[in-house]
């Protein structure tokens, strides 16, 4: 792959998108990063600059390269060579994604090479909606072996309103998507998970609603009353472990974390993520993050010793607990040596394959 990394500091928007682009020729794919004052800017800018790219963005509080993490400034990659690619957007995330389904049939049909290939996408986040997203991407791609991988944009947690963009259009309500084949090799997805079960006790979600993301009951008892009961408090106190203790949800022999977000009046919890009536999850609780990174570095090191280039999606919950302990400059730099040169951002949640989730990060390291 021929590929470049540029970075943007300036706070004019076309200085901007120029020193982010210095470096780039004739990029098939361009990705882009920044937080959202000036995205839109950036979007009509980088299009109007690039025509003949696919040109596709996501807003976020940090991003990630192998030169650190940063905020407030855009970042980009330029993908001249080494790979094919299509992409479109679904809309009405919120209501109706499947509508656009022949979309993603025609991405497919151009790209036409399945074998070491992902769809890449990112979705606007508040709607509940990346689960749609998957399945309407998921019933084209299934069948093919492709996987999804992708996140949520974020806006720095402010949940005042999230952006992703692409070929110089805005889209809100929306999840941009590419298919990427990788020319020279594999593309392979890993996924990091930062906690560790609290009791090793599974529950079962007997009272949910999944698409409001809220669940009643677990185990025929009011939710709140068995959050509590795992983690030995009070009820009047679950809600200062909200952000410490999310829940894992058991599907086959992994685990998929899935965040707390609210009370649901005095006894329901609603979530990042939807759990459904029968469920299986366990409440989780922090593993020692640094020796869990050290592991996970040498699976990928292991897996593709030689790679080419990644992308990572890194959760804003794991961006905010780095960055206060002031180690999240250091862990951006530590992982590009399994990682390769990289781009990422951090979101509001994760995706790959048929699940989303969240307090994550997961990266397609390209062969």
């Amino acid at each position: 792959m021929e590929y470049n990394i540029g970075v943007g500091k300036s706070t004019n928007p076309e200085t901007c998108v120029q020193e982010a682009t210095a470096k780039f020729r004739k990029p098939k794919l361009i990705l882009f990063f920044s937080p959202v004052e000036n995205f839109d800017k950036y979007t009509e800018i980088m299009h109007q600059k690039f025509p003949e790219s696919i040109c596709m963005g996501a807003t976020s509080i940090a991003m990630f390269s192998q030169d650190g993490a940063e905020k407030n400034v855009l970042k980009t990659v330029g993908i001249e060579s080494g790979i094919k690619c299509s992409a479109d957007v679904l809309e009405d995330v919120d209501k109706y994604p499947i509508k656009y389904v022949e979309r993603v049939k025609r991405c497919v049909d151009e790209v036409r090479d399945t074998k070491n290939t992902i769809c890449l996408e990112f979705t606007t986040a508040l709607l509940c909606a990346e689960e749609s997203v998957l399945s309407a991407l998921n019933t084209v791609l299934l069948d093919k072996g492709i996987p999804v991988f992708g996140g949520t944009a974020d806006d720095g947690g402010t949940a005042t309103g999230t952006k992703v963009s692409l070929n110089g259009r805005v889209c809100e309500r929306s999840s941009v998507f590419a298919i990427i084949h990788n020319e020279s090799g594999a593309i392979k997805i890993f996924r990091e998970n930062i906690y560790k079960p609290v009791t090793g006790n599974v529950l079962t979600a007997t009272k949910a609603d999944g698409q409001k993301r809220t669940v009643f009951e677990y185990n025929h008892q009011p939710a709140a009353k068995i959050f509590a009961k795992e983690l030995g408090v009070s009820e009047s106190q679950i809600t200062n472990y909200f952000d410490t203790n999310p829940l894992g949800r058991v599907v086959g022999n992994e685990l998929y974390i899935t965040a707390n977000c609210a009370m649901a009046g005095s006894q329901g919890v609603t979530y990042h993520a939807r759990i459904y009536n029968n469920s299986k999850v366990m409440v989780l609780g922090p593993d020692n993050y640094k020796e869990t990174i050290a592991q996970t570095m040498q699976q990928i090191k292991q897996a593709v010793p030689r790679p080419a280039f990644s992308i990572m999606c890194h959760c804003l919950a794991r961006t905010l607990l780095f960055d206060g302990d002031g180690y999240l400059t250091e862990y951006a730099k530590t992982m590009s040596s399994v990682l390769g040169n990289y781009i990422g951002f951090s979101g509001y949640g994760e995706q790959s394959g048929e699940q989303h989730f969240n307090q994550t990060m997961t990266v397609a390291v390209f062969e």
